[in-house]
Parts: C-alpha cells; sequence; structure tokens
C-alpha cells in the first residue's frame, strides 16, 4: 500500500494507537460548501477476473461531498452473491494494558501529545516558517478558520494536518465513514459470507515512559527541513490543487471514471511528507508496515481468487489508479483486470 493513506496511518500508530492523544482543534464556523448532494450513482466498481472467479473492488475514496446518496443496487447485488468480504487493510497496535489504561497515563499521555506536538521554546507559526511562507498559510487561515489561534503554536507537521481538516470542512468534504458503515450494514444481511480482515498489528514493547522515549526520539529525528517542505507541500494542494480534490470527490461520487482518470493524484515520487518519515528513527517500522499490508492484502485476494467464484473487496482509489499500485501488481501477476 502506497501513498497518503500510509502516511496517514503510519502517524496515527505514533500519535494515537501509542496512547498520545493529538490536540483536538475547535470546529471551523465558516459557513459549508456543499459540492454535491443528493442521490448519485456512486462509484463503479474494477474486476481481478482468474478463469470463472470474480474479485469485485469498490474504490474507496475519503474525504467526499457531504450529504451524498449513492446508488447501491450493483454493489448490494455483488455483495449477496459473494462468498468473501476483503475490507480496506487496517492496523492496530497491541500495548499491555496495565499501560495502556492506567488513567495517570492518560494524563501523562495528553501532555506529552500537547507538548511534541508544539514548537521548542513556545515558538509560533510566524517564527519558524519563512516568511513568504507564513503569508500563504496567514491567508489560508483568515479565509477558513480565522478563530482557530492555538493552531498558531503548533509546530508545521501538526499545523498542516489541523489546516487541511479545517479547508475540507469549509467546502463540505467529510470522511466516508458513512460509506463504510453502509456496506457493513449489506454484508452483515448475508449471513453465509465470509469476512476476511486485513488487519496489521505491530506489538508496542514497554512501559509507558518507553513508549514515550520513542515518540519523543522519533520527533526529534525529523527533518526540520523535511518539515517545512511537507508544510508547504499541504499549503500548497490546498491553495492549488483543492479544486482537483472537490471535483474529484465529485467524480467519484457521480461514477464519472474517465473523468477521474485525468485528475492528478498523490504521489510518493519527490513528497517530502512521505520522506519525513522515511528518514527518521521510525524509518524500518514504515517499511515494516508497508510491506505487511501489501502483502496481507495481495496474499487475501489471491487464495479468495482461486476459491470463490464471487468476492467483494474495498480497496483506496490510489492503488487502483496509481502505477505500482496493488491492481498493478495484481496484473502483474498475471490476473486479468477490468476496468470500469
Amino acid at each position: 500500500m502506497k501513498g497518503y493513506s500510509m502516511v496517514r496511518l503510519f502517524l496515527k500508530y505514533i500519535f494515537c494507537l501509542l496512547i498520545l492523544p493529538t490536540v483536538a482543534y475547535s470546529q471551523s464556523t465558516m459557513p459549508v460548501e456543499i459540492i454535491i448532494t443528493g442521490k448519485q450513482p456512486g462509484p463503479p466498481m474494477w474486476q481481478v477476473k482468474n478463469g470463472e472467479n470474480t474479485l469485485w473492488i469498490f474504490a474507496w475514496l475519503s474525504p467526499i461531498p457531504k450529504n451524498i446518496f449513492w446508488e447501491s443496487e450493483k454493489v448490494e447485488s455483488v455483495i449477496a452473491d459473494a462468498e468473501e468480504y476483503i475490507p480496506r487493510p487496517s492496523g492496530g497496535t497491541s500495548i499491555s494494558k496495565l499501560v495502556m489504561f492506567n488513567p495517570i497515563n492518560i494524563i501523562r499521555g495528553i501532555r506529552l501529545g500537547r507538548r511534541i506536538s508544539r514548537n521548542d521554546d513556545g515558538a509560533t507559526l510566524e517564527e519558524v516558517l519563512p516568511a513568504q511562507l507564513y503569508e500563504r498559510f496567514a491567508a489560508l487561515k483568515a479565509e477558513y478558520f480565522p478563530r482557530d489561534n492555538d493552531i498558531e503554536r503548533l509546530r508545521p507537521i501538526a499545523a498542516a494536518g489541523r489546516m487541511v481538516g479545517h479547508i475540507q470542512e469549509a467546502a463540505g468534504l467529510v470522511s466516508a465513514d458513512d460509506v463504510g458503515k453502509r456496506i457493513r450494514r449489506l454484508v452483515r444481511r448475508n449471513r453465509d459470507i465470509q469476512v476476511t480482515e486485513i488487519n496489521y498489528e505491530m506489538r508496542i514493547e514497554g512501559g509507558f515512559r518507553d513508549i514515550a522515549d520513542r515518540v519523543e526520539e522519533f520527533m526529534a529525528s525529523i527533518s526540520p527541513e523535511l518539515e517545512l517542505s511537507c508544510f508547504e507541500r499541504q499549503l500548497t494542494q490546498m491553495e492549488e490543487d483543492f479544486s482537483e480534490m472537490r471535483y474529484r470527490a465529485s467524480t467519484w461520487a457521480q461514477g464519472y471514471v474517465e473523468e477521474f482518470r485525468f485528475i492528478p493524484l498523490q504521489r510518493d515520487e519527490g513528497d517530502d511528507c512521505i520522506n519525513m518519515i522515511a528518514t527518521s528513527t521510525e524509518q524500518g517500522t514504515y517499511e515494516e508496515v508497508l510491506t505487511a499490508m501489501s502483502s496481507m492484502w495481495l496474499d487475501a485476494v489471491e487464495n479468495a481468487l482461486i476459491n470463490n467464484e464471487t468476492t467483494f473487496a474495498v480497496l483506496d482509489i490510489n492503488e487502483l489508479l496509481l502505477e505500482g499500485g496493488l491492481l498493478a501488481q495484481l496484473k502483474a501477476r498475471g490476473y486479468e483486470v477490468i476496468e470500469p
């Protein structure tokens, strides 16, 4: 699994699953721009064939337009006939319950999370960002989240994620959680279907101090130059590519695959947000997670293609469209891929 989905997953390991909550941000009060609402055809599905056996892959995209309702008859039909369901790959951690549920550790974790998400010596973004970069950030802040003054105290890596969340919300883009819930409801209707979870669990050893030291070491190992470059990349996407993000969400909802193909997708090449992690103290862990989850998904779908007439799976849209994605890897192994 490649791209930003892996970055988000890895940062989730670092900030959330290591019992270090990130600082919650206040909801934007900007008016919501609804891109497209009402019932839509919804995303089409890719097919992977092994003789008479078929793997149907639902294209997952997040964020998506708020208040979207997509026609699910085709998905319902496939799930009703499917012998197996393979959800999107997910990750988790295994931490001692004595560490995880100790009330003192929860408080310590909150304090640590606040500390590592802020700049050293109480510096503000205006003080740590180059002047021109801060001016661009300030312009977006004034337009989309003028009341969030706490963001000024965050270090660039934390401020970037918070900025993106604000702007997506203001544009009427939300997570695709409701889509996932709808798919799970359809799966539960098929009492004979086998659910094969692709869940990679990372074992975290030691007590709270060991885990906290590991996270602090990771944050300290991030290259300041790459962190600034990653922040600028996210800022540029919000300035210049946001219209493409909105259009991509709309074409997904309406099932316009041909138009979707021509919209630039997020890639790994030269991405300093990827490099920021890949050059840190957690480089080995990042590569371990990347390799393991890709391998687990490919093994599961190959097994399904051998044993099932019909299998339904969900996969990130990037993995379906990018060169070198998981779909391309299946095709390279000799399976027939039928695009919508």
